[in-house]
């Protein structure tokens, strides 16, 4: 008894030895969808252990840059993992996981009929509408695209509320702050039951989103790290991701 005892120790022992733990950096947009793709990856690594930090893809960037160490750096757009590969902090090329969507997004109904082509019809009974910051989030560069190809940017000039990422735009509206907010869909698609209405806004008004990723350097010793991306790119973490409202590549 004492011998199987000790054998069962040993077993546990030897899998704690074994088991690891990373930190992974995820843009805001793709907060849900990486939440949902890491529980299901740890369903098969039940001993290790994954830290998700959410954020705007710039201010994350220059955590990385001082010495936070994200083992997996998951952006907003092909900018930030594509600079990492360049500044040589990173031990993978940068790969796309996901192609994001754009939405005007509204608890008024009214506000969104015609799309935000028609938008400025409604300036006057619009008294704030929410982007994210263009300075550190790339839905709020993609915000700032759109505006500016409409004429918008000087329609809302005094009345742009800023966000510090791409999931403040939809508490803005959701609290009241803004009556309309430009967000990334796979923030507000169906899965989600949001309190609000949508409609997408054409690609055509912006740069795709390509939303890429890297391993980093901090993840140079980790299995863990390389299994988990590959968990992105496999067909059941292509199925979550579009389920959230994402393209794929």
């Amino acid at each position: 008894m004492k011998k199987i005892f000790f054998i069962l120790m040993m077993s546990v022992f030897s899998l704690s030895l074994n088991a690891e733990k990373i930190s992974i950096f995820v843009a805001s947009s793709a907060s849900k969808a990486m939440s949902e793709i890491k529980d299901e990856f740890l369903k098969t690594h039940p001993d290790d252990e994954i830290e998700l930090v959410f954020g705007a893809s710039g201010k994350h960037y220059q955590l990385l840059t001082q010495g936070r160490e994200f083992d997996l750096f998951f952006s907003a757009d092909a900018k930030y993992a594509a600079q990492i590969a360049k500044d040589n902090n990173a031990i993978s090329k940068p790969k796309i996981y996901a192609l994001g969507v754009v939405a005007l997004y509204s608890l008024d109904e009214n506000l969104l009929n015609g799309g935000i082509e028609k938008l400025s019809e409604k300036a006057d009974i619009i008294s704030h509408l929410s982007i994210a910051n263009p300075k550190v989030a790339p839905y709020g560069v993609v915000a700032t695209q759109t505006l500016e190809k409409l004429g918008l940017d000087k329609i809302f000039k005094d009345k742009i509320v800023l966000g510090d990422n791409i999931s403040q735009p939809v508490v803005h509206v959701d609290t009241g702050v803004a009556q309309v907010g430009i967000v990334a869909y796979s923030l507000v698609s169906p899965v989600n039951k949001p309190k609000g209405k949508v409609v997408l806004i054409n690609e055509k008004y912006f740069t795709p989103l390509e939303q890429s990723f890297v391993i980093t350097k901090y993840a140079k010793n980790k299995k863990l790290a390389t299994q988990f991306a590959d968990f992105v790119s496999s067909k059941q973490g292509k199925d979550i991701i579009k389920k959230y409202g994402f393209n794929t590549p």
